[in-house]
């Protein structure tokens, strides 16, 4: 039995060690990425906090003095996470910071457990940052740690290797101009109408919205937040695809922008509403994500949209 034991030890201390070796490695570096990455780059006044939607729909070479800290499915708890982060490794350089909140968040609802919500496992690691309380349940340890550290980190690892760039956290998105498939490829067409589905499938499975729901409290923290750090909160909503906008519930949809609309009035806050942007298919690459082309076409009207609110509304408060 001691020998069986012993054997039992040697085989299976080496994957044990190692997993470990590689846990610490990647939260080590994924922490150091992740902070290095909060510092805006000189002559970034605007901050943008957001999710996929955002990051790709924002063309930085059209809309100047963006610092666009948007990553893909973020809950809206998560980007509070990020949002303070942000302002308290930049204090004092943004004078707006844009908030954006989209009707797809109610599929991100905060009370999802992280490991049943798969393109959200990946920000795992933000709640070990922020020494989480364990007020949301992140489900089972095991599919954290098989689909964040395991496959997800394991990726991002192997790409930068393979492109010889440094390691980007996954926290911390940037513009891809990269994403050109999409409705304008007749190969892609089916694969982006299930994604469609899928995200449409998510939303209308949840309730209407309601002012007592978790996205609403957060963004509303959001907001006072931004004012603390004397910069003015902007609340923005990027378009959505056709087939996305006809597969959300409509009382759902209505819904949302109600809520919305009278947040934002009762706390005074310009709220940018891009829902009835009606843009062509061949300028998304799926539901919900500009390609390259769409994403120069809404910067434009958005560049415009933005600098006439600022012209309006004025700088931050010194």
């Amino acid at each position: 039995m001691k020998r069986f034991l012993f054997k039992a030890f040697v085989f299976m201390a080496p994957p044990v060690v190692l997993g470990v070796a590689w846990t610490a490695f990647v939260v080590f570096m994924d922490y150091r990425s992740y902070r290095t990455l909060l510092v805006a780059p000189p002559g970034a006044e605007v901050a943008v906090c957001g999710d996929s939607q955002t990051k790709d729909a924002l063309d930085p070479s059209i809309v100047p003095g963006l610092f666009n800290f948007s990553t893909a499915a973020t809950t809206c708890d998560q980007d509070f996470m990020r949002l303070v982060d942000v302002l308290d490794a930049n204090r004092g350089r943004f004078s707006h910071v844009l908030l954006d909140v989209s009707p797809l968040k109610l599929g991100y609802s905060i009370d999802t457990p992280v490991s049943e919500l798969n393109s959200a496992r990946v920000h795992a690691l933000l709640y070990v940052y922020h020494h989480s309380d364990g007020g949301r349940p992140l489900g089972s340890v095991w599919a954290l740690w098989r689909d964040v550290i395991c496959v997800r980190k394991f990726n991002e690892f192997r790409k930068s290797l393979l492109r010889k760039r440094v390691w980007r956290s996954s926290m911390a998105g940037a513009f891809d101009p990269d994403k050109g498939r999409g409705f304008l490829d007749p190969r892609y067409v089916e694969l982006a109408l299930k994604d469609v589905a899928k995200k449409a499938d998510r939303v209308n499975g949840r309730p209407p919205a309601d002012v007592s729901l978790p996205i609403f409290g957060v963004l509303a923290r959001s907001i006072e937040l931004v004012r603390e750090s004397g910069a003015v909160p902007v609340v923005t909503t990027m378009p959505l695809s056709r087939h996305l906008r006809n597969a959300i519930d409509t009382e759902r949809m209505e819904a949302f922008r109600a809520v919305t609309a009278s947040l934002a009035d009762e706390m005074g806050v310009v709220w940018l509403d891009y829902l009835d942007l009606d843009l062509p298919d061949e300028l998304w690459h799926d539901g919900n994500h500009l390609n390259r082309d769409g994403a120069k076409e809404f910067s434009v009207r958005f560049a415009s949209d933005f600098g006439k609110l600022r012209s309006t509304h004025g700088e931050a408060a010194p």
